[in-house]
């Protein structure tokens, strides 16, 4: 019995008659019931046709497809170890070109190293320099040291064994005069000798006692006073010297050291594959608007600890796919993921999650800086021959997976007041709105808890007859409360 459905919009006009009519879909199980108004030569309203879809229990997949680009999982990364000179780096000589096969110790790179070659001449007469000054200041320090060598066994002994000498002879002058005098007095009390005569002898008694204590004064001056003051002085002259020297030695080596520097940096402007693999240049893409990407080719710069080349492990490759911020707290890692690659479409890879990013890739451009995407890194299980780093590819990542479920398409709910409906006809072949409980949704179809049955019709463009139809908010409690996932949310209304 074919349906009778009442609930539709009334015509503007009385007196029109009415038909309907069936159209069976037996490949697609869709029902399509189409009401015509017809008019006896006057004018007419046409009223929507129901579309009805059966509620069918299938398999349900949630998957987030999102573009991602294949890259190495391990890559040997060959940087630029040369010290930029100024903001624009070292520019590229030659390099092997990309997608070459080499082994480690094959020539990659060659930079250019003139600026570096007329540095080191330029040290190198530095180094000759400080070399000089280096041995003068030696020199300076032995001389020094002979100095107070020469004074301690020669000067200063010469001058000591002079004023112990002259010691020696005060007091044998004194030892003399007084046993004279001692003698002329005893000939003085016989007569043999006058007065004045005693006198005499008496007065080079009190010379020769004075030339001893000038004698003694004088070596002790030498011992005490006179060896300490040029010791000191002496001393002097080797600690400054011995100073200068060491400045002039650190100096020669930190010359040295430069030199040597410089010589590395330019061994480092020949760069060698560290590693075996196929090469591929480590440029950077971005829009036409952004002025910082980055070209690797000869007549380039490059700057210091930049990468200039990649050496991919083509047994350990990954895709990086970007992932909206609406979509990034479903994927988690570990979750099962197609991958298709656009320069081989029926080629289809499989892998699984292994990082989600914490944080938003930082935008290239201001136009699109509100709109928020994490990295998510998904390993490619059996990476085949061929692939290589820099392809495009498509991941989809199984979100959610349900081998039997209960299904309606997407546009078959309507949304009241927070509540889900269907559309279905009744008995009596009217509209109904009937309350359902929703599950996971994908793009197309949302999961059904309850309020329909396996093989029933609902209307798919259910938002045609919104307002042919009662929605009862309260009574759906008795069907169960309607919950809508954020994809049912994006349904038309």
């Amino acid at each position: 019995m074919i349906p009778k459905i009442k609930n539709l919009r009334k015509p503007r006009r009385s007196g029109f008659a009415a038909a309907k009519a069936v159209i069976g879909l037996a490949s697609g199980g869709v029902v399509v019931v189409a009401w015509w108004l017809l008019t006896g030569g006057e004018s007419e309203e046409v009223l929507p046709e129901a579309l009805f879809e059966q509620v069918v229990r299938k398999e349900f997949r949630l998957e987030i497809v999102e573009p991602g680009e294949i890259e190495s999982a391990h890559n040997v990364d060959v940087l630029c170890e040369v010290k930029s000179r100024n903001s624009a780096g070292v520019n590229i000589l030659e390099i092997v070109p990309e997608g070459s096969k080499v082994v480690a110790g094959d020539f990659l790179v060659r930079l250019d190293d003139s600026a570096l070659q007329k540095d080191l001449l330029t040290q190198r007469i530095d180094v000759h320099q400080a070399k000089a000054a280096l041995v003068q200041a030696e020199a300076d320090v032995e001389a020094a040291k002979l100095a107070m060598d020469e004074y301690l066994s020669g000067s200063y002994r010469q001058d000591l064994e002079q004023l112990e000498g002259a010691v020696f002879v005060a007091r044998e002058n004194l030892r003399r005069a007084q046993e004279y005098h001692d003698y002329s007095k005893k000939l003085a009390v016989k007569g043999y000798i006058s007065e004045t005569q005693l006198e005499a002898d008496a007065f080079a008694v009190e010379k020769a006692q004075k030339d001893l204590d000038l004698s003694l004064t004088k070596l002790d001056v030498l011992k005490v006073h006179s060896r300490k003051a040029k010791v000191n002085d002496l001393n002097a002259s080797i600690l400054t010297g011995e100073a200068r020297l060491l400045s002039r030695r650190n100096s020669y080596e930190l010359e040295v050291a430069q030199e040597a520097e410089i010589e590395e940096q330019i061994s480092k402007c020949l760069i060698k594959a560290p590693a075996s693999g196929e090469v591929t240049y480590a440029n950077r893409n971005t829009s036409s608007s952004s002025s910082d990407g980055i070209l690797i080719e000869a007549g380039r710069p490059v700057r210091e600890r930049q990468a200039i080349i990649r050496l991919p492990d083509p047994s350990n490759m990954r895709v990086i796919a970007k992932v909206n911020e609406s979509r990034v707290e479903q994927v988690k890692p570990g979750m099962p993921v197609d991958i298709s690659i656009f320069a081989a479409r029926e080629l289809v890879l499989h892998g699984r999650v292994e990082k989600v990013g914490e944080y938003p890739i930082p935008s290239a451009s201001r136009y699109t800086a509100h709109i928020k995407e994490y990295a998510t890194e998904v390993l490619i299980e059996n990476p085949p021959k061929g692939l290589r780093p820099g392809m495009t590819a498509k991941v989809s990542v199984l979100v959610e997976q349900i081998p039997s479920a209960l299904q309606i398409p997407l546009h078959a709910v309507l949304r009241v007041k927070g509540s889900s409906f269907c559309l279905v006809v009744d008995e009596s072949g009217n509209l109904q709105a009937r309350a359902v409980r929703l599950g996971s949704a994908n793009d197309a179809s949302t999961v059904v808890e309850s309020g329909l049955s396996e093989g029933e019709q609902v209307v798919v463009n259910a938002s045609e007859f919104r307002d042919s139809v009662t929605f009862s908010v309260n009574s759906s409690a008795e069907q169960g409360v309607a919950r809508v996932t954020s994809e049912t949310d994006l349904i038309a209304h």
